[in-house]
């Protein structure tokens, strides 16, 4: 009787086990899935991010050359004061 007992247990024991194992193997599943699609986000938002980038530097190498340009203009409009 006692052995069949045990045998019993042990078997309820490796079906609980298993249980155990099948619901964190779908939860990894799960995990893996959110991380994919994450993933594939974030490879979409560095492709614009970069985009973005390339008009920032643009814009602040414009905006740059425009106050230059501005700038040189004003001082030529001085030197020519000053030699009137």
């Amino acid at each position: 009787m006692s052995s069949g007992i045990s045998s019993i247990a042990a078997t309820t024991s490796r079906a609980t086990q298993y249980t155990v194992l099948n619901e964190s193997l779908e939860k990894l599943q799960r995990n893996l899935e959110v991380l994919k699609d994450t993933v594939e986000d974030t490879v979409v938002q560095a492709e614009w991010m970069k985009r973005l980038m390339t008009i920032h530097s643009s814009l602040l190498m414009a905006s740059s050359r425009t106050l230059k340009e501005e700038t040189d203009i004003q001082g030529q409009g001085r030197e020519n004061q000053e030699t009137s």
